[in-house]
């Protein structure tokens, strides 16, 4: 993979979010919360807890974590935040849990300031086509495959994806099928970390999940650095 191609796309000169800048802003950067799945219990993958510590030191300010499957929410250190989530598709965690999510935080006195879900972000989605242009040319025959999702918005996303990169976007509970149909194409999970669709795909000749690729990770923690 072109490494340096990629690095160069997600540190270029535009930034990523220029509609949230304010003329005149002072250059102090507010805490951010990023929103993550998590794993069973709470636990946070390593290659999300790179991101916190990276963004944090590039930002010289808080990063929290907000992980969905915790028992019990993180306490909140600071009184201004972004919430950021960091969730892929637009499913219930994405529509539902975030907004209580916000309206807790608001209750307990925190300023808000709120960003869609990271699969609504231009910049992701321009370091993934780079991305996955690369994994192309060594992989050929790829299909992007995803968790199973609640009709409705979601086939309307699924498709947008499917038009972007041209592949195969396949629900992981008909995976077996489609891959007993064509059985020289590579899964590439749409999942940010580890989870068990990812590691079963991984068993099965995939490729792993998109944040524990070093070029992906490092072009998130750009995107999120930037932010105001």
């Amino acid at each position: 993979m072109n490494g340096n191609h990629l690095t160069t796309s997600a540190q270029g000169a535009s930034d990523p979010w220029p509609l949230l800048r304010k003329r005149g802003e002072l250059s102090g950067a507010t805490a951010l919360r990023l929103v993550i799945h998590g794993r069973s219990g709470g636990l946070v993958p390593p290659c999300l807890q790179q991101i916190v510590v990276a963004v944090a030191e590039r930002r010289a300010a808080p990063v929290e974590l907000e992980v969905l499957t915790a028992e019990h929410p993180s306490p909140v250190q600071c009184g201004s935040q972004w919430l950021v989530p960091l969730l892929l598709l637009p499913g219930s965690h994405a529509r539902s849990d975030v907004p209580l999510i916000r309206n807790r935080l608001k209750a307990e006195g925190v300023v808000v300031k709120s960003l869609p879900f990271l699969g609504a972000w231009d910049c992701w989605w321009v370091l993934m086509s780079r991305w996955i242009e690369d994994v192309a040319a060594k992989h050929p025959s790829l299909a992007l495959v995803h968790h199973p999702l609640r009709p409705g918005i979601s086939d309307r996303f699924l498709a947008s994806i499917q038009r972007r990169f041209d592949l195969p976007v396949v629900p992981f509970d008909a995976w077996d099928q489609f891959a007993n149909d064509h059985p020289n194409v590579v899964p590439l999970p749409l999942s940010l970390a580890p989870n068990r669709m990812s590691e079963a795909l991984r068993q099965a000749g995939g490729l792993p999940s998109l944040l524990e690729d070093p070029q992906l990770r490092q072009g998130l923690i750009h995107c999120l650095a930037l932010l105001p």
